[in-house]
């Protein structure tokens, strides 16, 4: 039986988290990131690192080390250590344990299927000493922690990464696009909505992320004025580089772009706010505003997300900064995932369909914008 428990007055919230324990590309361990979601105020936080690659072929560069057995065995590690976590801070924080997909054709929607399986049993436990030293150990199986929700993402294009670097995307230009970005733009949207179709997604991750290094094509560049822009982005003022409005997807991707929010409304998922989009020195979070503007025009259910990589990055940008942008938007409400077993009611509907294993663990809850609590560094 669910518990009943007041939903709260004041809230801030992430679904999308990575830390360097179970993610090469990041910092810390998962404690040191729920300890700083917990320091930063935060009141429900998801913990979703990357779903094991199954392929060698997939692994990054930083993986090559590794097999895709070991990806496995970090996965089933990091579901123990977020149920550990989990209950030992439920006092302070809610915490939802989850993962972000890859997607590299219709295998991989099966393999998300089997991972969201309940009662799901490994041959590997996590033992965490004081030292936060993991230790691994053969058989007995243990029976693993549910997957209580997924962030519906794509990192890849036939196989090749978008945003590992700049080098690679484009790399995935040439060899996807053909050197044409409309092809590369058409071939990500294309694969989105068959992630879309097949998993349901509580979340939607980063839609639009096939822009992140739009700007390093020649003649095409999206505005980056974020006062925290890396410095590897390149001078906008340079006379022999055109810029691309923020509208400037052709008709035919503005098509596939609404094929797919559409979707996403109609089973009732929700679409991140993904601030780390600002690190990336992009002039809005993901999606762009374009996209959010369709999104927002259409009823569509806006959520935040960080999209940290270590307890550093937690709440990055969550600033007053982000909330003119949400009152420019004309956000009122900001939605967000909360456990089953936490609450009785169910303020709002979603229609996914339940072989997917969407929303069979969390549901959807909303809160006013004037009552998020945003970081006033």
């Amino acid at each position: 039986m669910p518990t009943t428990t007041t939903p709260p007055t004041t809230a801030m919230f992430s679904f999308h988290s990575h830390s360097g324990q179970f993610c090469m590309h990041a910092k810390g361990t998962l404690e040191e990131v729920v300890q700083s979601a917990i320091q930063r105020h935060f009141t429900i936080y998801g913990l979703s690192e990357h779903m094991p690659r199954y392929r060698v072929e997939q692994l990054y560069p930083e993986e090559l080390h590794l097999t895709t057995t070991d990806l496995e065995r970090m996965y089933d590690q990091f579901l123990q250590e977020a149920a550990r976590l989990q209950q030992k801070y439920r006092s302070q924080i809610s915490l939802l344990i989850g993962l972000e997909t890859e997607f590299f054709g219709p295998e991989s929607v099966q393999y998300v299927q089997r991972l969201r399986q309940p009662h799901r049993q490994s041959p590997w436990t996590t033992t965490i000493t004081t030292t936060t030293e993991v230790s691994t150990t053969s058989p007995p199986l243990v029976t693993l922690p549910q997957v209580q929700y997924i962030v519906g993402s794509l990192h890849h294009i036939h196989g090749m990464p978008l945003d590992f670097s700049q080098e690679l995307y484009l790399k995935a230009l040439e060899e996807v696009g053909k050197g044409s970005w409309e092809t590369l733009f058409r071939e990500y949207f294309d694969a989105q909505y068959e992630m879309l179709q097949g998993l349901e997604p509580e979340v939607v991750g980063h839609l639009d992320l096939v822009r992140i290094f739009f700007g390093a094509i020649p003649r095409h560049h999206h505005h980056h004025h974020h006062d925290c822009a890396e410095e590897d982005n390149e001078d906008l003022s340079n006379e022999n580089q055109s810029i691309l409005p923020q509208s400037g997807l052709t008709e035919e991707l503005w098509g596939l772009v609404k094929r797919n929010v559409d979707f996403v409304i109609a089973y009732g998922g929700l679409f991140e706010l993904n601030s780390r989009a600002w690190k990336k020195g992009l002039a809005d979070a993901y999606p762009q505003r374009d996209i959010l503007e369709y999104i927002l025009s259409n009823n569509g259910r806006v959520t935040l997300s960080d999209d940290s990589h270590g307890p550093d990055d937690v709440g990055m940008f969550y600033n007053p900064e982000l909330k003119r942008y949400l009152e420019e938007m004309k956000i009122e409400q900001v939605y967000y995932l909360a456990s089953n077993d936490e609450h009785g009611d169910r303020p709002y509907s979603t229609k996914a369909t339940e072989a997917t294993g969407s929303f069979q663990h969390v549901h959807v809850r909303s809160i006013p914008l004037t009552s998020l609590k945003f970081d006033q560094k």
